[in-house]
Order: C-alpha cells, then sequence, then structure tokens
C-alpha cells in the first residue's frame, strides 16, 4: 500500500493555500497541512514528527522568509523536498535552498505536482516512495 506523503503548504494568501491543497489532494497520494504565515510555518514544525515536502511562498508576513522556513525545514527533517513559489519577478532561482524547486507563480496543478517529482528527486527521495 503506497503510503501518504506529508505536504506542508506555507503561504499568507488563503485563496493560495486552499488551491494547492485542493490540487494535491485530488490525487490521492498526499496529506497536506495548511499553515498561514512564516509564525504559523515555525509553530507547526517545532511540534510534526516528520514533513516530506514543504510548498512555500518567499515573501511572508513577519519577519522570517519563505526561503529561511525551507532552509530551517531542510536542518530539521532530512531528505525534505523542497518547492518554493513566488510571483514576485525580483526572486530568482539562485536564492533557493540547495536542492530546492523554483516554481514562479501562477501556476498549474501539473506544473505543481512536477516541481514535487523534481525536488523529491533532488532531495534523494523517490517520486513512487
Amino acid at each position: 500500500m503506497k503510503t501518504k506523503k506529508t505536504v506542508l503548504i506555507v503561504d499568507d494568501d488563503d485563496l493560495v493555500l486552499e488551491s494547492i491543497d485542493l490540487h494535491l489532494s485530488a490525487t490521492g497520494d498526499f496529506q497536506t497541512i495548511r499553515v498561514l504565515g512564516s509564525a504559523a510555518a515555525l509553530s507547526y514544525m517545532r511540534s510534526a514528527p516528520i514533513i516530506d515536502v514543504i510548498v512555500a511562498d518567499v515573501i511572508l508576513a513577519g519577519s522570517t522568509s519563505g526561503i529561511d522556513i525551507c532552509r530551517r525545514a531542510i536542518e530539521q527533517y532530512p531528505g525534505i523536498a523542497v518547492v518554493v513559489i513566488t510571483a514576485d519577478p525580483e526572486v530568482h532561482c539562485a536564492e533557493i535552498p540547495e536542492g530546492g524547486v523554483f516554481l514562479r507563480k501562477p501556476f498549474g496543478g501539473e506544473q505543481l505536482l512536477e516541481a514535487i517529482e523534481e525536488a523529491e528527486t533532488q532531495a534523494g527521495g523517490t517520486a513512487d516512495a
């Protein structure tokens, strides 16, 4: 039996969170956790036993960026797949953590799934695990 992967979705826009959640939940392959903003993400990560994938917006309200959240996730969850998203044209893929995948908003569900698969490969995991 295939185990669902736990995906932490971090954004400060409820509509973006809901959209990503709907795309991932529709596949049946993911258990999603939506958190609004960096403080909620950090709080969740303090108590979460495992996160397989993180999808985080670069620009979040507060002092901690999505890139910082992803770096902390990599430290806490070795082998985590990282997808960094943004609509900001000033942000470039060179700014994301090594092994992470960069996805520019707006994107579709298929693009998101491809980015997650690529991030899993980069992290040393497999898309079918």
